[in-house]
């Protein structure tokens, strides 16, 4: 066979391998070039999306991390409390890291929030060097290198107002202690942009692919080429209660890979239905953000599924196929926000829900969520066929490290 021809076999070899599910029972198989890997690990504790791109690029988005764990906040630990989830999240990471790779490419925090972060409290353990305390991205980094961070208050953490905690404290400590001794690079996401996360190990193979940076701390992207335009109003014209809160800050990104579309947006939410006694419409974030995306195939549902996220407008814009709700207490996802997610009227297509844990109580008073839900416990992880035309579900059991494959769902037809 001449070299031309075979290279034109090659994603006919790699349509056939994709075309193969894994065994149920088994563990996932190891990603494979060409493939696009979102994989939404479930520690019971917050959120932790590990993307493997299509040239084996890696992107790490929040890490979960020791947060409240009374009630409603009470969901167990996965696979179990022996390690901080931190600790889960990097051996998760190591795991399915493609061969060669001996760290992240990029972590992007969506918000300040320790369920995003990891939350800093008196017992947190200091990291080897003594200079900061161990909880989600910093434990992390404590096993796994990270080339470059991306965060929406670099430099100066300042807007809206300055941030002053004990996380954020640490964790600015953290990020000024690794640039100095291992040249960490630190950048705050840039609305509009599509270059800030790139392919950074074969990127010509793959012109189709792109991750467009589409929203955080108020500016949306407008569609065109990089432009933003402001949601907010000036912030010194609000009062003191009127001041956009973290989530509504967060970062927002989609994934375009071939005919493949992907939404991640944070703890985003629609704070009129948070504050209806509050004053303009600048607060329903969602909507702008779902407007400049566009139709997707698949997302995580935005702020673990809670009462106040997933408007009705949001999800009639994105109509996504598939939906991720990355649970963090009991009520998530909540009654409302569940009616909206399988409601018809929203949009008339069809959709597979899957929820990394659904506790008692949420499937009390959510009606029929687990016999409507596709799953109700597990990672989930959703990987693409080589050129992005066509995707699978894997629900994976979380109960240990052994990457076994509970179901498998698909494949779907990218739109």
């Amino acid at each position: 066979m001449n070299t031309r021809l075979l290279l034109l076999a090659l994603p006919v070899l790699a349509t056939s391998a994709f075309a193969q599910p894994p065994e149920i029972g088994q563990p996932l198989p190891p990603w494979r070039e060409g493939e696009l890997d979102i994989h939404h690990i479930n520690t019971g504790r917050g959120d932790a999306l590990f993307f493997i791109l299509p040239d084996g690029t890696t992107l790490l988005e929040d890490a979960s991390g020791k947060t409240l764990e009374t009630a409603p906040f009470s969901l167990p630990s996965r696979p179990d409390a022996s390690r901080p989830p931190g600790e889960w999240v990097a051996r998760y990471v190591q795991r399915v890291m493609p061969p060669g790779h001996g760290g992240i490419d990029y972590a992007l925090l969506s918000h300040f929030h320790g369920d995003h972060m990891g939350a800093i409290t008196a017992d947190s353990p200091l990291a080897a060097n003594g200079a900061y305390r161990l909880s989600g991205i910093t434990q992390v980094m404590e096993s796994v290198p990270i080339a470059t961070i991306l965060d929406r208050g670099w430099p100066h953490y300042d807007f809206p107002a300055p941030i002053r905690n004990a996380t954020v404290d640490n964790y600015r400590r953290f990020l000024d202690w690794q640039i100095r001794h291992h040249g960490l690079k630190v950048e705050r996401f840039a609305p509009g942009r599509n270059d800030q996360i790139a392919l950074l190990h074969a990127a010509g193979n793959y012109p189709g692919f792109e991750i467009r940076n589409l929203y955080g701390n108020g500016q949306v992207w407008t569609g065109k080429g990089n432009g933003t335009r402001e949601l907010f109003p000036p912030l010194h014209t609000l009062g003191k209660d009127q001041q956009p809160i973290e989530n509504i800050l967060s970062n927002a990104f989609v994934i375009r890979y071939g005919r493949f579309d992907y939404f991640s947006g944070g703890d985003l939410s629609d704070e009129r239905v948070a504050f209806p006694d509050r004053d303009g419409a600048w607060q329903q974030v969602e909507r702008p953000v779902a407007e400049a995306a566009g139709p997707v195939d698949a997302m995580k549902a935005n702020h673990h599924g809670s009462w106040d996220a997933n408007s009705a407008a949001f999800l009639a814009a994105l109509r996504p196929r598939v939906i991720v709700v990355t649970a963090r207490a009991e009520g998530h996802p909540a009654v409302n926000t569940w009616h909206r997610l399988t409601s018809k009227a929203l949009w008339p297509g069809e959709r597979d829900i899957f929820v990394t844990h659904v506790s008692e109580a949420t499937a009390r008073t959510t009606y029929g969520i687990e016999r409507q839900a596709r799953s109700t416990q597990g990672h989930v992880v959703i990987r693409t066929a080589p050129g992005g035309d066509s995707y699978r579900v894997f629900v994976l059991d979380d109960g240990d490290e052994r990457m076994r494959v509970k179901a498998v769902f698909g494949p779907y037809a990218a739109q």
